[in-house]
This record gives structure tokens, sequence and C-alpha cells, in this order.
């Protein structure tokens, strides 16, 4: 029994190594085929998502200051969280039918592929994020956190989201066609509920309780906690994310097996 349960154990993590080498060659033929080797190459995945913080917080820097922070702080610390979904989203739509001819090569499966575009945009996304800070904060739009730990974690929840978000569009996009072609709307109904453009607290009780029920709201506001302390109220139920957010992924990955059998069967 021990020595099967060696084998087995030396088995899964041949597999995982495997699978792992896997997914980091799929990550880096997508950089080199998305940006090429010549001018600045890979580090547009860091560039593209900068210009679109920086060019919103331009926009709406013009808007009146509150007592608290402006609104180019708040979207500096907000808005690249919103970079994780949809642009994750975008990318990983019919990653398995576009890239269908890699899957003749035996170590490739095809959840590699979905894998291999998630961890590629949410690099970018994060990094981005993380050289701005430091740069908006040495040039004071932005303060250090009042919690680092609290806003670390709200971030990595902004994650676990994001990624059960982007399987579950990627498997619905594999499984109908209509998806797909709808996909940016969803993507954009989405803002409202997204946790990013207004605080919590300015929004009626009444709305308030109902935008709650969105986990992707509370991992915003537990994220602006860390940031901004007690500074502003912030609004977030803690358990029932994590709780909806274990129920997305395993939903996910649980749609994800579906489509890519499907695949496999045309």
């Amino acid at each position: 029994m021990n020595i099967m349960t060696v084998k087995t154990s030396e088995n899964f993590l041949h597999r995982l190594t495997i699978q792992r080498r896997v997914i980091w060659a799929l990550t880096m033929r997508e950089v080199i085929t998305r940006f090429g080797r010549e001018g600045l190459g890979s580090i547009w995945l860091i560039i593209e998502p900068s210009m679109f913080v920086v060019g919103v917080m331009v926009i709406f820097s013009f808007t009146e200051k509150s007592s608290t922070y402006s609104a180019a702080e708040y979207l500096a610390v907000s808005y690249p969280t919103l970079l994780f979904w949809r642009n994750g989203t975008g990318r990983v739509t019919k990653a398995i039918e576009i890239n269908r001819a890699l899957l003749h090569h035996q170590p490739i499966r095809p959840i590699d592929i979905i894998y291999s575009r998630i961890l590629l945009e949410f690099s970018g996304a994060a990094a981005s994020f993380i050289i701005l800070y430091l740069i908006f904060v040495q040039i004071h739009i932005c303060h250090w956190p009042a919690d680092a730990l609290k806003m670390t974690l709200g971030y990595l929840l902004v994650i676990w989201f994001s990624f059960a978000f982007v399987l579950i569009m990627a498997a619905l996009a594999e499984l109908n066609e209509t998806i797909e072609r709808i996909s940016h709307i969803i993507l954009y109904l989405m803002l409202p509920f997204s946790g990013v453009f207004v605080p919590l607290y300015l929004i009626p009780s009444q709305f308030r309780e109902v935008l709650l029920a969105f986990p992707l709201i509370d991992a915003v506001e537990y994220f602006h906690a860390g940031y901004y302390g007690s500074a502003i109220e912030t609004y977030y139920q803690l358990p029932y994310t994590m709780i909806i957010l274990l129920g997305m992924t395993l939903f996910g990955l649980t749609l994800t097996n579906i489509a890519i059998r499907r695949v496999q069967l045309n």
C-alpha cells in the first residue's frame, strides 16, 4: 500500500511538472505571437493596461474633489481591478477554438490553453497596477495603504472572482456562439456592479443591500477598506463573498470540462 501511494504521488508530481512547463511555454508563445520580438515587445503587456488606467484617471481628474479623496486617486486604486475580468474574458473567449491545432501535441490539454491566457492577462494587469501604484505614491496622487494585509487580501479576492468569471465566460462561449457575440455587452453591463466608479457608501441604503449580493463589489470594497482604512465607510460580507466565489469556481471548472469534451468530440 505504501509503495503504491508513493508511486501515485510521484506520478501526480510528474504530471503536475509537465503541465506547469506546458502552461509556461504556451504563455511565452502567446507573448511572442501578440507582441512580437521587435520594438518594446513584451513590455506592451504592462504598458497597455497602464495606458487605460492613466487615461481614465486623466478624464475623471477634473471632477470635484471630495474631502477624503480625489477622483484620480480613487480610480488609480480601483480601475486596475476591472482589468482582470474584463481583459481576461476578451482574451480567453474562444481560445480553445482558435488554438485547436495545438491540441495535436500530446502534452497540451485544452485547459492548459485557457490557464496560459489567464496567467498572461492577470500578470500584465497585476504588474501594471504595482508599478503605477508605486509611481503614484511617489508623486503624491496615492498614499500607502492603511492596512496592507487587508488591501492585499482584497486584491486576491478580486483575482479569485476574475478567475472564476473568466472560466465561466470562456466555457459558455465554447458551448454557445451567441455568448461570444454578446460577451462585450455583458462586460459593459457589469460596470455598474464592479464597485470601481462609485464608492458604496454614496449609494442609497436600499440599493446598497442589493449591490452587496454581487461578490465583485464585496471584494472591491474590502480592497478599499485596506487602502483607505477608516477614512471612508466600506461595506462587505467576507464569508458570503468567499462562499459565492468558491461556488463560482466549482461551477466554472465543471462548465469548462463540459466545453472541453464538446470541443474534443468535434
